[in-house]
């Protein structure tokens, strides 16, 4: 049987369900670059690494584990079947 032809195991895309503004990159280099959110209980902003896939808005640059834990990707396919009706408000 062809590999194309079976289907995959898992479904590793995410989803930005209110994409307005944000765009993807990868980091490309070792000038050191930050994520814009911490990581609960520290304190401490955490390294972008080189080759990292990461969103950004403005000023913000998020890995996608941030943006994950933080609800601006998803995993849910049918995401604009769960999502509310109304993008919830912008806090920056």
């Amino acid at each position: 049987m062809d590999r194309f032809e079976t289907p995959p195991q898992d479904d590793d895309r995410l989803y930005v369900p209110y994409p307005e503004g944000w765009a993807a990159h990868i980091k490309v280099g070792w000038e050191k670059m930050y994520c814009y959110y911490k990581l609960p209980d520290q304190d401490f902003h955490h390294l972008v690494l080189n080759g990292e896939i990461y969103l950004q808005r403005g000023d913000e640059k998020i890995c996608l584990q941030c943006a994950l834990r933080r609800e601006i990707l998803t995993r849910d396919r049918l995401y604009w079947q769960h999502r509310p009706r109304k993008a919830p408000p912008t806090t920056l």
